[in-house]
């Protein structure tokens, strides 16, 4: 009896040294030169920014030893030079190279896979930067968008369950196929659907989906910057058709989609349409200098901070909506020549379908 017992607290033991051996990491960084000795190196989790291992450079070299429950992702290095990693079990080396040159960790399965993964994704973004077809805009959605979201989604549905596939599906989320996120993102696992950067994207995704064209408008209320009570239902759903412009003044693409703008302005504004533009993630000063400078003159919410980005789902600006008579959206994401031919169409439905039939 107490043989067996013995024996099976040896087994035990064993089994508890095989699964905490499972989960030991060793990291090995090499630094450019000996001017880093004697700084602080650090393991950094990118999904919370929280610090998971620290040491001294000494001759170059960085050596932290630990356990980690749940591989993840890190950045690695000093404030001068820093690489990216998968922080698990198992012996890891990086090389850090000058800062701006890519490092990633080296010697287990998933930084094999990170570093492909992020290679894969710089030369997709490589390919669509450096097109010089004719239809760009055709390209990006029938060839490059299909492409990525082949790529990608491989990586991911491989790592649905890892830091691997967060990243994955940050890319997807960027570029990916719309009609494809859905099933992403229903596959995802706790590991991934946990982290931060995830967590923000299904709310935003939330918000895109319960502010769709279709559905009706959602009021938001700021204090400007004269302090005065402005909501967003003091311009939509009143009787006329509102193209709110979503941007900032530091924002270049915001500042060339201006004129587009002040054109449909300019030719439609009156008893049936109009213009509303919707200051965000600016200080009203910044804003009002740069209305000044570009000369917009319509109806204008400035301070609005992301309070309406976070209701209606928008991760990047210029973000342009049209929204109807009754506060419907009638269409949203509009830009340059596109957005001008659906305001035509609405507003002269007439003159576009004679154009059409010719």
């Amino acid at each position: 009896m107490k043989k067996s017992v013995y024996l099976l607290v040896s087994l035990l033991g064993i089994a508890f040294l095989g699964s905490c051996t499972t989960n030991q990491y060793t990291v090995t960084a090499t630094f450019p030169d000996d001017t880093f000795d004697g700084e602080w190196a650090r393991i950094t989790a990118t999904h919370d920014g929280s610090v998971l291992d620290s040491t001294l450079i000494e001759e170059q070299t960085a050596v932290f030893t630990g356990t980690i429950k749940t591989p993840t992702l890190c950045l690695i290095g000093s404030g001068r030079s820093r690489g990216q990693l998968i922080l698990e079990g198992g012996t890891i080396t990086i090389d850090l190279q000058e800062p701006g040159t890519p490092a990633y960790g080296e010697g287990t399965q998933l930084n094999t896979e990170l570093a492909g993964l992020i290679t894969k994704y710089n030369g997709l973004m490589d390919e669509i930067m450096s097109y010089q077809g004719g239809d760009s805009e055709g390209y990006y959605r029938t060839v490059w968008v299909p492409k990525l979201t082949e790529e990608i989604g491989a990586v991911f549905k491989a790592n649905s369950n890892n830091d691997i596939g967060t990243l994955a599906l940050m890319y997807l989320s960027n570029y990916g196929d719309e009609e494809l996120l859905d099933e992403y993102f229903d596959k995802a696992g706790k590991v991934v659907t946990s982290r931060g950067p995830i967590q923000k994207i299904i709310k935003q995704r939330t918000a895109l989906k319960e502010t769709a064209e279709g559905m009706p408008f959602v009021d938001f209320t700021i204090e400007d910057s004269d302090g005065e009570t402005v909501s967003f239902s003091d311009y939509i759903g009143q009787g006329k058709y509102v193209l709110v412009d979503f941007w900032a003044g530091w924002c270049g693409p915001c500042k060339r989609e201006i004129p587009h703008i002040r054109e449909v302005y300019d030719q439609y504004n009156g008893e049936d349409f109009t213009v509303l533009g919707v200051a965000v993630w600016e200080e009203p000063e910044a804003t009002k200098k740069a209305m000044e400078e570009l000369g917009v003159i319509w109806p204008s919410i400035i301070n609005a901070q992301s309070i309406p980005t976070d209701i209606y789902g928008i991760s990047g600006i210029p973000h342009i909506i049209l929204f109807g008579p009754d506060g419907t959206i009638v269409a949203r994401g509009l830009r340059g020549e596109g957005m001008k031919a659906k305001i035509a169409e609405i507003m002269e439905p007439e003159e576009v379908e004679e154009e059409v039939e010719k």
